[in-house]
């Protein structure tokens, strides 16, 4: 594969896709069969409500696969072009333009990544040791930054759009009551169900974080939990985050207790506490009381009720998004529910 082939397939998936037609396709109203038993025909359309959220996750799969596969056959055609018209090969074309002037990461980033992936490395692993596949990991991620750059205005001077529309998603009345963070004038409110003992919701705690720091003005998101009957010691540690939501501190402790999955018993629940600097005192009253059960099973039962069966599961203008999702998920379904 070329070098341009590979920039295209790795970026353009994470590229900001144009706003979709919001016109749905016209299936002239077939319902085919699937199946029949006896007298019994079974309808494409019964399946599909069965099938239900699977269902409408392997749509969502489908339609990125063709609008991505589409962006790629786009991007690599006009690189050739470009590439055509100054008489050079196209992956040195690319090259001249995505390599000049890349800085190398400070020690800063190096940490911070270090500090966001510990969790996953194991126990032992110190960041001298880890040091040099970060790196060329922050390397990767401004080249690839470059590339979407210089592919995003390739596509806007050559006019080009996606006019496949999205397949239609069933939007779900989700109460938004729980800590946010975010403007409360957001027009894209994420509701996040997570398990604190729970590796998946971690990772996409950092995903969404992440994403949603590019729209400051535009995404709130509220958390809920959903602690999982085989993490025994997630209910527990949703109470403490709940306890300390009472001083004002629940997205400092959230952070923290993804970052020490390891350490989620209740003697290490207060010293967390202690490590962040919450008011200990109420905090142990709080949590030895077992107060705060309530407003855990109260998240879970709506949770339930939305169709929450695993974690995450965030619901995006109630539109549900299920599983520790890419970071170009969440993005364009952001962008497609700013484009409404």
């Amino acid at each position: 594969m070329s070098r341009v082939a590979l920039f295209v397939v790795a970026v353009c998936a994470c590229a900001t896709p144009p706003k979709p037609s919001p016109t749905p396709l016209d299936v002239g109203g077939v319902d085919p069969a699937v199946a029949r038993i006896g007298a019994r025909t079974i309808l494409q359309s019964e399946v599909d409500r069965r099938a239900g959220d699977e269902f409408l996750k392997l749509q969502d799969q489908l339609y990125e696969l063709r609008t991505d596969t589409a962006e790629r056959i786009a991007v690599e055609g006009l690189v050739e072009a470009e590439a055509k018209r100054e008489g050079v090969d196209a992956d040195a074309w690319l090259e001249q333009r995505v390599e000049p002037g890349l800085r190398e990461p400070t020690e800063g980033e190096l940490q911070e990544l270090f500090a966001r992936v510990k969790r996953n490395l194991p126990e032992a692993s110190t960041y001298a040791d880890v040091r040099p596949p970060l790196r060329r990991a922050l390397q990767r991620e401004g080249r690839m930054m470059r590339a979407r750059e210089l592919f995003d205005e390739l596509k806007r001077r050559a006019g080009y759009e996606v006019v496949l529309a999205p397949p239609a998603r069933p939007r779900k009345q989700v109460d938004a009551t729980g800590p946010s963070r975010g403007p409360s004038s957001a027009r894209v409110v994420i509701v996040e169900f997570a398990d604190f003992q729970c590796s998946f919701c971690a990772r996409a705690s950092d995903t969404v974080k992440k994403v949603a720091a590019d729209f400051p003005a535009d995404v709130r998101v509220v958390f809920r939990h959903f602690p999982l009957a085989n993490h025994p010691l997630a209910p527990k540690a949703a109470e403490a985050s709940a306890c300390a939501n009472e001083q004002g501190r629940f997205w400092e402790f959230h952070d923290h207790l993804f970052a020490n999955m390891r350490e989620l018993d209740e003697s290490s629940l207060k010293a967390h506490a202690l490590t962040l600097g919450l008011d200990l005192r109420p905090f142990v009253a709080c949590l030895e009381s077992g107060r705060m059960r309530a407003v855990v099973e109260q998240d879970r039962a709506a949770g339930e009720k939305l169709g929450v069966n695993g974690t995450p599961a965030f619901f995006i203008n109630g539109v549900m998004l299920s599983g520790a999702q890419p970071e170009e998920a969440f993005r364009k379904a952001i962008e497609r529910e700013l484009g409404r």
